[in-house]
Order: C-alpha cells, then sequence, then structure tokens
C-alpha cells in the first residue's frame, strides 16, 4: 500500500510525465531507499523528499533498484513507485526503474509500464530463481529490450546470480542493440578486473556503471566508467568523490573513496544490513520517518557497529564537505 503524509519538500519541482524525458543515464545515480510510514505502506513524502535532496546535492539522476526492496514490494506498489520515480525527478534528473523479474513476461510488463510512466532508462536483472545458461540469458534480456524504446541498464546482481553473467552475452548484447540501447551495471567479484575485461571484449564500446555503492571507485573510474549508483546516504560523499576525479584531482578524491571504502565493508554483507544501516543514516538526518524495513530479514544491525558508522559516516561527510573548493558544494 501507498500513503502520502505531510506536505512535500525540497527545490526540485514534481511534474507528471507523459513519456521519458530523454535524458541520459550518466554521472552519480543513487538508489532510492525504499522508506514506509508507521504502518509499513510506501511513504510517498518521504520517497519524494529523498529523491529532491539527491538531486539537490548534485546528483544526474535517482535508481529505484534492488537494495530499494523492489523484491518486497507488490505489482501495484512497484507500478506506482515507477509513476512517483518519474514525477519526483521532474527534468531535474534521470529516472531508472528496476523493472526485472522472473519470467520474460514479468519483466517486459514491469517494463513497458514504467515506460509509460516517463522513467528514462531501465535497470532490469536477471531472474534470481534459475541458473540460466548464455543463450536464455540472451533470450531474456534481448525479450525485455525489445519490448521497449528507452535505455536498459544490463543488472548483474553479485548476491542473487545463480550464475554469472558472462562477457560474452554482454558483448552478444551490445552487439545486437548498441551502447544507446544496451547499458551495464555488473556486480561480478572482483569487479575492477571484470569491469577491464568487459571494456575491453567491447573494445570500450560499453558504457558500464559501478553497482558496489562506490566501495572500488578509486580504481573503476580510472578503468572507464559512465557513472556511478551508490545509495541515497552516501550522495554527497559520491557526488563529491566523482567530481574530484573528473576533473583530475585524483589525490584529493582517493582519501575519501578509501574511507568509503570501509564503510560499505560494514554495509555490503547483505541487503538487510545495507538496508538497516542505511535506513539509521537516513533517519538520523530526517530524511525518513521510520527506520521500517518489511520483514522477515537476515540481519540485525548492532549497535557497536552502529556507532562505529557513526562515527566514520560523520567524519565522511565533514571530509567531502570541505574536500571541494568554494561554489562547488555537492
Amino acid at each position: 500500500m501507498i500513503t502520502d503524509s505531510g506536505a512535500d519538500s525540497g527545490s526540485a519541482a514534481d511534474g507528471v510525465r507523459s513519456q521519458p524525458t530523454g535524458i541520459v543515464p550518466r554521472g552519480v545515480m543513487p538508489v532510492v531507499i525504499m522508506p514506509y510510514d508507521h504502518n509499513g505502506d510506501v511513504h510517498e513524502h518521504d520517497f519524494r523528499r529523498q529523491v529532491h535532496h539527491m538531486l539537490n546535492v548534485g546528483c544526474d539522476g535517482v535508481v529505484v533498484g534492488q537494495v530499494s526492496e523492489v523484491s518486497r514490494l507488490t505489482a501495484r506498489e512497484r507500478f506506482r513507485v515507477a509513476e512517483l520515480l518519474a514525477e519526483a525527478c521532474g527534468s531535474k534528473g534521470c529516472a531508472v526503474m528496476s523493472t526485472g523479474g522472473e519470467s520474460i513476461r514479468m519483466a517486459c510488463e514491469f517494463s513497458r509500464q514504467a515506460e509509460a510512466a516517463g522513467c528514462d532508462a531501465l535497470l532490469v536483472m536477471h531472474p534470481a530463481m534459475a541458473a540460466l545458461d548464455d543463450e536464455e540469458m540472451f533470450r531474456y534480456f534481448a525479450a525485455v529490450t525489445e519490448s521497449v524504446s528507452v535505455p536498459i541498464l544490463v543488472h548483474h546482481a553479485k548476491s542473487l546470480a545463480k550464475r554469472p553473467l558472462s562477457i560474452a552475452v554482454q558483448g552478444r548484447l551490445l552487439d545486437a542493440y548498441g551502447p544507446a540501447k544496451i547499458q551495464f551495471k555488473p556486480e561480478a567479484q572482483p569487479s575492477p578486473p571484470r569491469l577491464s575485461q568487459l571494456r575491453d571484449a567491447t573494445d570500450g564500446r560499453a558504457r558500464i556503471f559501478e553497482g558496489d555503492g562506490g566501495m572500488m571507485l578509486a580504481d573503476t573510474f580510472r578503468r572507464g566508467l559512465a557513472g556511478v549508483i551508490p545509495a541515497t546516504e552516501i550522495a554527497e560523499i559520491t557526488v563529491t568523490i566523482w567530481r574530484l576525479l573528473e576533473s583530475g584531482r585524483e589525490e584529493r578524491a582517493r582519501p575519501l573513496a578509501y574511507q568509503l571504502s570501509y564503510l560499505m565493508c560494514h554495509m555490503m554483507n547483505s541487503i538487510d544490513c545495507y538496508l538497516g544501516i542505511s535506513k539509521h543514516l537516513l533517519h538520523r538526518r530526517n530524511l525518513i520517518e521510520t527506520t521500517l524495513i518489511r520483514p522477515p530479514l537476515d540481519f540485525h544491525v548492532d549497535t557497536e557497529t552502529l556507532a562505529e558508522i557513526e562515527h566514520v559516516y560523520d567524519d565522511l561527510m565533514e571530509r567531502a564537505r570541505k574536500a571541494l573548493a568554494p561554489g562547488e558544494a555537492a
């Protein structure tokens, strides 16, 4: 169920989209951490507040992904979230909706609905229940790609894949549909060399987005990235690191990136681990009303871990704030 309480906030103006804006996926595009009210319903106001926050601090787009708890939403909620995402982004940033499913029919239906809602691109994860071979993987992604006109970000989720998505399949998809239509969010480990393998196998044509919460950004950026997909709680930090790297100030970016990697080591043990810590941080910053995660959960964060996280996070936020020159603030 979806609820909306309270007046909206933020300077980015919502606008009902009848079609995608044509904004190209690029740069820093964090994932929304799905907010719930005290009844466990999706909180529309807090959803918009997160989107506006990310766009206001300099992000290039906003993503609804696996860490947005899409697998815990009903079909009706997923449809509504796609509408909310497009509306909240307006003309300010690229709206990217997760539309993967366990069947081709499911993924195509989610994808067509998100495009009709006005989303600019789709993040399509492989089915998670079956260990698909290369031919079935290609068949799945090809069918979804052909069902819509907007770009597809092929998402390999390391924690959910029964079998790694091969470089060969990714190359076939790129050859078949081109780099404007097929883009990539690979998470196979170790991610930096795998990213280079995909880059080299496609002669540098692949548009690749780092999907490990920015954990390896100091390394992956120099290998050739179109963008990075972190999450709401580290939006400003990632924007700062990205701007420093883009402008050739690697020596200033690396200390922030190393500290971010330590933070991610705490968070990226499971989706529920990430959510527990992320929602704690967002609640501290008054960006969400509750820290509720839809059960059942596989992880509960202990107080000692939260104390360490708060210390590292607060220090990293302050260092990121000071890292840019006056007028560059994220």
